[in-house]
């Protein structure tokens, strides 16, 4: 093989791991894009999942509340009784 023919060769070899290096950099470049992309879409998919848990414990605590203001109306006594009979059993709790 000649001088020249080598050369030729080691050249064509060198733009050959030139461009596999470029490739190597812009792959890797897509992949850093890529999961930064899908951990973003992950976080704001459980933040939207977590402002909906938000928003439906908070109508819901406020059914409940309403409800148990009814119930109380309703049966004021037996509230009384029964908030008693919490608060003792709370006391005789932490007495120990």
């Amino acid at each position: 093989m000649s001088d020249t023919a080598a050369d030729q060769t080691v050249t064509a070899l060198q733009d050959h791991v030139a461009a596999l290096r470029r490739d190597i950099g812009n792959l890797l470049a897509h992949l850093k894009t890529g999961a930064t992309d899908g951990a973003q879409t992950a976080a704001n998919r459980i933040g939207d999942g977590v402002a909906r848990l938000y928003h439906d414990a908070a109508i819901e605590g406020c059914q409940s509340a309403k409800a148990l203001g009814q119930q109380i109306e309703a049966q004021p006594v037996l509230a009384l009784l029964v908030l008693l009979g919490l608060g003792y059993v709370g006391g005789r709790l932490l007495t120990r």
